[in-house]
């Protein structure tokens, strides 16, 4: 070999070399902690104004951060949500219509970060988001261990918060690599049955309850109205009041829970260095008049269920959320894109979200929130609701029977009034929004091979008959 090949062949090996470290150099952005709690009712926290003190740790994280009051879901059922949360477009665009199909295969904020330098991890609570929701092929580590059971249906297999968060903890502090991480979160408690752990009553003889006034029947299946669903009864406890004081023993309980996780983070050296986002799949309806579905969500597209909290902190002395207005409407589709933009890092095109830095949504954006649908006997036979948030009204489609329903948050907020056959002109303009998104299904997303043991966890859950 000659002089001259020789030296070739040595700057070549440099720059190749060169070119490895500097793959594996730590990326120069902060860590980020991503939580998303179960079906978690955004008025029900204190940062929101609610009476009970059900959240004192979210509310510290939202003085701490960024409290956006007005955040929507792009769909009632989690797999769906969590699909379009992490990828950021609508439910048809990336194919996920139910918890039947498996994360998609497209650019996501998983992806984004790992191919950037993050070490990406997932710590989740139930069967919805675990393996068979195939979430874990975007991420380095992943952990769905199932540590307890229900006490009333004791088939179904989950992890309660204190769990969820010390084997997140167990993770962080065991980790050796110099490298910024990733580290998603996911709390089962508030879905139903309202069985918290620890003190499960502690809201049922305050001063909030107003026991007595009406009782509910209770259901015979998942799917039921004017009833509590099967899945949701509680002993022989027919008072709606009861099952609200229930459901707010279980955020109390997932609070305390991630209280004692952002210590062990403080303790860790982590918190200043972490980026910490804190949002929810859905709602839930609770004994909210007038609708008719109590104690549910899944198919159900109201406000109560649209309608979920966001919280974002940035890491110790940034503050680049503090010139946006957070009054103003957000998408979930927009959390992916805004965690980019904070850690340093441009969204792919392929992204419908945008990152609340660009600039906070008009007022007449239209904000779609979908039911699980796509499969017969949920939008034929059990009915799915699509929905559509625009400025102060909210219009409503019922798969089954094509009933439309228009709310006007301006003086009906609980939306107990339907006005659709009185405001022809807003009913018929929404509707064209929802039938345009509907229209432009993807079906690009690969259904779940449900096992026999996997479809009984999915009926636990109350997602299947």
């Amino acid at each position: 070999m000659g002089r001259r090949a020789r030296v070739t062949m040595v700057a070549l090996g440099a720059a190749a070399l060169a070119t490895t470290v500097a793959c594996r150099r730590p990326a120069p952005g902060p860590n980020v902690i991503f939580i998303t709690v179960d079906t978690l009712r955004a008025d029900h926290l204190g940062v929101a104004g609610y009476g009970r003190d059900t959240s004192p740790t979210i509310d510290a994280l939202a003085r701490e951060g960024v409290w956006f009051p007005r955040c929507y879901t792009q769909s009632a059922t989690t797999g769906a949500s969590h699909a379009s949360i992490f990828t950021a477009v609508l439910p048809p665009t990336h194919g996920v219509l139910s918890n039947h199909e498996q994360f998609p295969d497209r650019p996501s904020l998983f992806r984004t970060l790992r191919e950037r330098g993050w070490v990406t991890a997932g710590f989740v609570s139930s069967v919805v988001v675990g393996r068979k929701f195939g979430v874990q092929h975007a991420l380095d580590h992943f952990d769905d261990e199932a540590t307890s059971v229900e006490s009333n249906r004791p088939e179904r297999g989950e992890r309660v918060a204190a769990d969820t968060l010390a084997a997140a903890g167990d993770w962080l502090a065991a980790r050796a690599d110099a490298r910024p991480f990733f580290a998603w979160i996911h709390l089962i408690d508030p879905h139903g049955p309202y069985t918290a752990p620890l003190e499960p009553d502690r809201y049922v003889n305050d001063d909030k309850a107003r026991f007595g006034a009406r009782a509910l029947a209770a259901g015979d299946s998942s799917w039921v109205f004017d009833a509590i669903p099967a899945y949701q009864l509680l002993g022989t406890a027919r008072d709606p009041e009861y099952y609200v004081a229930r459901y707010d023993a279980e955020i109390r309980y997932a609070d305390d829970a991630l209280g004692a996780f952002f210590a062990r983070v403080r303790a860790l050296g982590l918190w200043d260095r972490t980026l910490v986002v804190l949002t929810a799949d859905h709602g839930e309806t609770l004994a909210d008049p007038d609708h008719h579905r109590y104690f549910s969500h899944g198919v159900i597209a109201y406000e109560e269920v649209s309608r979920v909290p966001l919280v974002i902190r940035e890491p110790g002395g940034r503050d680049q959320l503090a010139r946006v207005d957070a009054t103003r409407p957000v998408m979930a589709i927009d959390v992916a894109p805004t965690v980019l933009d904070l850690v340093g890092l441009e969204a792919p095109s392929a992204f419908e979200g945008r990152s609340l830095l660009a600039g906070p949504r008009d007022e007449e954006t239209p904000l779609v929130s979908l039911g699980a649908y796509g499969r017969d006997e949920l939008e034929k036979r059990i009915g799915t609701q699509f929905s559509v948030r625009r400025g102060p009204w909210r219009y409503i489609m019922n798969s089954r029977d094509g009933s439309e329903e228009l709310y006007d948050h301006r003086v009906d907020p609980a939306e107990r009034r339907n006005v659709a056959a009185t405001t022809a002109a807003t009913r018929d303009e929404l509707r064209a929004t929802l039938g345009g998104v509907l229209a432009a299904r993807a079906g690009a997303a690969r259904p779940v091979d449900i096992t026999p043991e996997h479809r009984e966890k999915l009926r636990a859950l109350g997602y299947v008959e």
